[in-house]
């Protein structure tokens, strides 16, 4: 089951009670921006039922971390690392305040890359992508360059079905 869940715009406002806020101008904030995160929720949402089962993990959580992934060039447990200690990528990916406890493990993602599959993955890199040209300040020295029209999740998933399914 997915519901799916507004995006609360408010940052950390508990958390950072003391004067202290996020930059508006970090490069993570400011791709939050720039992404479709609605456009990516409703297609993230036709991978699951509607009212039958337990709630699925918030659309912007599972791309963030997904997008944090490939943006780094790390492991899906770096990426549930990185969350866990940077204050901006947890805003990237949606969270209104700061979690000190753990809110995702990384057999998640590998569980939602096959559950989501190549079209939705090429989506993500897509627009992601798409969002990176249009902001060319952006800056993201992990990204690995892009091998002939080939999407990275779905080179890496072409990759575990081929062990799997031979």
């Amino acid at each position: 089951m997915y519901r799916s869940e507004k995006f609360n715009p408010s940052l950390f406002g508990r958390l950072f009670h003391l004067g202290g806020k996020l930059s508006l101008a970090n490069r993570w904030l400011r791709l939050a921006e720039a992404l479709p995160w609605g456009k990516l929720d409703e297609a993230y949402g036709r991978y699951f039922s509607a009212g039958y089962g337990r709630p699925a993990k918030d659309s912007r959580l599972v791309c963030g971390l997904l997008a944090v992934k490939q943006l780094k060039n790390i492991s899906d447990e770096d990426a549930v690392l990185e969350f866990m200690e940077s204050p901006y990528i947890q805003a990237f990916c949606g969270q209104e305040y700061f979690a000190l406890e753990n809110v995702v493990n990384p057999g998640m993602l590998s569980e939602r890359r096959k559950r989501l599959g190549a079209e939705f993955l090429a989506l993500l890199e897509g627009e992601l992508a798409a969002a990176l040209k249009a902001n060319k300040d952006l800056k993201f020295h992990g990204v690995r360059p892009a091998i002939a029209g080939e999407c990275f999740f779905c080179s890496l998933f072409d990759r575990v079905r081929s062990v799997f399914f031979k």
